[in-house]
């Protein structure tokens, strides 16, 4: 089962009150540990033709033999090659989709326009894969609360992030306010222009966990709070799922409404221990690079990091992965030329990221067996080229690093 001994999910869908037709479409494979909801917009059936197109494509693409593979060889080792070369393949299987929209767009008069978010989930080693574009959104249940994990691509988002807030971003949003207003304005969405951006990143699964996917007719009307009580309380997926989109009718059901809860029942064996990836995750919050983001924007930097396991005594090489490398330290020490020591959630060799750096000035070395997070030049260049709002402020907080330095 690539990762996971036992998984069970469920879905559940409802028009509302208030449209004439459903453009959501959802999919569930337990077989294969695909999920996925898309949320179609465009009018005349249009929308529910671009969401079940996106559902369809993107499934095909990611049962098929080759995706299997990568798949295999991330579980196995999850190596950088291994790690880019996965979610390589999930973005592509998207944007597949995406110029299928495009093109049957084109061809059909009354499907001008069409187009669809998308949020998608496929399991690989211990890990759940998400693939993300529009206001869909994705949510992990864990210790008894709700975390967003995905994020916004609206107009409402980027006020958020230029620091307008109207109102608390834990609570929905209601009509009339706004904070409505913006929030349906889409930035990003499958079939919307000749480009589009899937943000693609991975969370390691543990035994108990519950992941949501949902339309925004589930989140315009409820909160993460809410939520967690919701799918916490139920028994099953298939009631937690109901019960949400019966939640969000209840409260108004302005639009489609639409739930798809995966349940973790017994994460299979990985090569990181969870306690050790439990302080792998507090060494990466710490750390200078990566604080100042947002959880959701350290899960999508996060894959460009590949780990590796110096020995005592090593000198850390500035050239690693065929580029200049930065480390960040997750355990374990490494004693810089001068003698400083760098423990867990320091960085080294920063400078190594800035594009024209030829050589690094100081070396380094491990004084104990150290785990670290490598980060190549090239990536974290295409990451911010990719991400451009999550580029703007990876560059921010690597010149104020340099600075300090």
């Amino acid at each position: 089962m690539s990762g996971a001994e036992g998984i069970v999910a469920a879905g559940a869908t409802h028009v509302g009150r208030v449209r004439a037709h459903n453009e959501d479409n959802h999919l569930i494979d337990t077989d294969n540990q695909v999920f996925i909801v898309a949320d179609g917009m465009g009018g005349h059936a249009a929308g529910e033709v671009a969401s079940a197109i996106a559902c369809k494509r993107v499934h095909e693409s990611w049962i098929e033999i080759a995706m299997e593979r990568h798949r295999a060889a991330y579980a196995a080792h999850g190596d950088a090659d291994a790690r880019r070369a996965l979610f390589q393949a999930v973005r592509e299987g998207v944007m597949n989709a995406h110029f299928h929209i495009v093109e049957q767009a084109t061809r059909d008069e009354m499907k001008r326009g069409m187009g669809t978010t998308f949020t998608g989930l496929l399991v690989a080693g211990g890990d759940a894969v998400f693939a993300h574009a529009g206001d869909s959104r994705a949510y992990l249940l864990r210790d008894g609360i709700a975390i967003q994990l995905s994020e916004d691509h609206t107009v409402l988002a980027r006020l958020r992030a230029a620091g307008v807030e109207e109102t608390d971003p834990g609570e929905p949003a209601r009509s009339g306010s706004a904070r409505h207003r913006w929030r349906g304005v889409l930035t990003n969405a499958l079939g919307i222009g000749d480009v589009t951006r899937v943000a693609t990143f991975a969370v390691p699964m543990y035994s108990g966990d519950r992941f949501v996917l949902c339309s925004d007719g589930i989140t315009e009307y409820i909160g993460e709070a809410e939520l967690a009580e919701i799918v916490l309380k139920a028994a099953s997926p298939a009631l937690a799922a109901n019960r949400l989109v019966d939640r969000a009718v209840d409260l108004g059901g302005g639009d489609n409404a639409t739930a798809v809860v995966v349940k973790v029942v017994e994460a299979g064996e990985t090569v990181v221990p969870p306690d050790q990836r439990d302080r792998d995750a507090e060494a990466v919050a710490r750390c200078a690079l990566f604080e100042p983001l947002s959880p959701q924007e350290r899960l999508r930097a996060l894959r460009i990091t590949t780990p590796r396991e110096i020995k005592p005594g090593r000198e850390l090489s500035a050239m690693a992965l065929g580029d200049r490398v930065a480390y960040v330290v997750l355990d374990g020490e490494v004693v810089l030329a001068d003698g400083e020591k760098v423990g867990p959630s320091g960085i080294v060799y920063a400078s190594a990221l800035v594009d024209g750096t030829t050589q690094v000035r100081d070396t380094a070395a491990t004084s104990e067996l150290s785990r670290l997070l490598v980060i190549r030049r090239n990536d974290f260049h295409e990451l911010a080229e990719e991400e451009s709002d999550l580029g703007v402020k990876l560059y921010a907080v690597l010149a104020s690093i340099m600075a300090r330095d």
